[in-house]
């Protein structure tokens, strides 16, 4: 098909109106706050936004969403939270389309499914699979609670299922979740100097327990994988829950939680880099290493905008006008045409 006919069989499909100046294009993304693409803003006749968000709701159900905008209503809908009620931010109840869903979070952790429910679209539920509820990121949780939405682990060297409760027996004190993935570079760098940093740990009165969770999307990825490492692993697509509650920005991630549910690191990888084998061996006691001082703190995923130091190590500075704009202590000696902010350094609770 040649390129112009092509362009007309296009335009045959869809009533679509096409802006061949950049600046009316641009002049509208600025109106209606179009931060990416690609995105769908619906308008009424007198140009009242319907609904900025097009694009999520035609893919969570194209036909209601269609007969809702000819109404000049939008698909989704929410309320305030009440009490001390969670906002889902990103996520919709796949049955009244609540976005953000409110309160009680329950799904189906197959991934092919994509099922969220609210509370009260639980109780007319009809899903093949069984539920779990979501936990809530940022509150306690008992390691046990943490673990129920992983109904067995793998031996290390077997098919054989484990019992989760199993594990919570022999007295531990804490317990690594491990999120890696075959397909990621960093996380098949990282996984043999754990593995031996692990094994060194295990002479420990005290041993270190990890979990494997993996992020691979297929089961011969993540059998292969496995069997790289000594310690046991969650089935896959049994991670979706602890992966949401941690809310962690990329792997790998190691994240130390006690028995008791308290977070003693969510920088696993960097506190062994740092301490080595003694980092485990503080861990299995349950308790937390000593938080580096401010002049050594390494920022994840953060370059300097100035001399693009990555990552940005010590005091880091922003500019809370032009917005993704961080330096590092010497940069911001240098000055910048507006105030900057020094980042305070996160607890363990807090993600960057």
């Amino acid at each position: 098909m040649r390129y112009y006919e092509k362009k007309k069989y296009q335009h045959n499909l869809c009533p679509i109106i096409l802006f061949h100046n950049r600046d009316h294009s641009k002049k509208l993304g600025e109106k209606f706050n179009v931060n990416g693409i690609p995105c769908l803003v619906v308008v009424s006749p007198s140009l009242e936004i319907i609904t900025s968000d097009g694009v999520d709701e035609i893919y969570g159900a194209p036909k209601e969403a269609l007969r809702k905008w000819s109404q000049g209503k939008r698909l989704f809908w929410t309320h305030e939270p009440r009490n001390d009620e969670y906002v889902w931010e990103y996520t919709n109840c796949t049955e009244c389309f609540m976005k953000p869903l409110v309160g009680l979070r329950h799904g189906c952790t197959n991934k092919e499914c994509q099922i969220d429910l609210c509370e009260t679209c639980l109780s007319k539920n009809k899903h093949e699979h069984s539920l779990v509820e979501y936990l809530i990121p940022n509150r306690q949780y008992s390691l046990e609670k943490l673990l129920l939405s992983i109904p067995y682990l793998l031996d290390p060297k077997t098919e054989e299922k484990i019992e989760t409760k199993k594990m919570l027996k022999n007295d531990i004190k804490s317990v690594g979740f491990y999120f890696s993935a075959h397909w990621c570079p960093p996380c098949r760098r990282f996984t043999p100097e754990l593995v031996e940093i692990y094994k060194r740990a295990q002479t420990n009165s005290h041993p270190f327990h990890i979990i494997f969770i993996s992020c691979d999307e297929d089961q011969e990825s993540f059998n292969s994988y496995r069997s790289e490492m000594p310690w046991p692993a969650a089935p896959m697509n049994s991670g979706a829950v602890p992966a949401e509650y941690f809310q962690f920005s990329g792997i790998p991630s190691l994240i130390v939680v006690s028995s008791n549910g308290t977070i003693l690191s969510r920088r696993g990888r960097e506190d062994i880099a740092r301490f080595g084998v003694q980092a485990l061996q503080t861990w299995s006691r349950g308790e937390k290493l000593a938080r580096p001082s401010p002049d050594e703190y390494e920022w994840r995923h953060v370059i300097c905008d100035g001399c693009q130091m990555s990552p940005l190590i010590g005091q880091r500075y922003s500019c809370p006008i032009c917005g993704n704009y961080d330096l590092c202590s010497a940069c911001e000696k240098k000055g910048h045409e507006h105030l900057l902010v020094l980042q305070l350094q996160p607890d363990d609770h807090d993600e960057e």
